[in-house]
């Protein structure tokens, strides 16, 4: 039944869940930017690997 209500609820949002919406959301691009930093560096130390072998 809170529940129902808290959805029906026409007010706006609460500051805590501005800050937990970010959190989310900052976390989330954290996250990926990391893992495809990590992909980028691994590409890359292959790339250098491969430019040393061929001189």
């Amino acid at each position: 039944m809170r529940l129902r209500r808290f959805l029906r609820a026409s007010d706006g949002l609460a500051t805590i869940e501005y800050v937990i919406g970010a959190a989310v959301v900052l976390g989330t691009l954290v996250i990926g930017v990391s893992a495809w930093n990590n992909g980028l560096v691994s590409r890359l130390q292959a790339l250098v690997t491969q430019m040393q072998a061929v001189r």
